[in-house]
């Protein structure tokens, strides 16, 4: 099964793609996509992504341009083809 991953801000510069593909198996949740995404890019990524364990809380994901609760992320459960959206929070003024 293969899921996409649309990379913005500093993920972008780190995978130097926009959209990554990661094969993963089926009945693969959120949190296993996004461990396996870390996995790919190492160290680097995962302080980036995550704090203590969970995604950083500047972050927001969306599955094919919906957006995902994050009380929701742990039960949420993809299909092949689809696209998750790393997107941080972007200040401005």
């Amino acid at each position: 099964m293969i899921v996409n991953i649309h990379c913005f801000g500093q993920i972008r510069t780190l995978t130097k793609e926009r959209i990554v593909e990661i094969d993963i198996g089926d009945n693969s949740t959120i949190p296993y996509i996004l461990d396996e995404f870390v996995k790919k890019y190492g160290e680097i990524m995962e302080r980036l992504l995550y704090r203590e364990g969970k995604l950083r809380d500047f972050y927001t994901i969306q599955v094919d341009k919906k957006h995902v609760k994050t009380e929701e992320i742990e039960a949420c459960y993809l299909q092949d083809g689809q696209t998750i959206a790393i997107i941080p929070f972007i200040a401005g003024g």
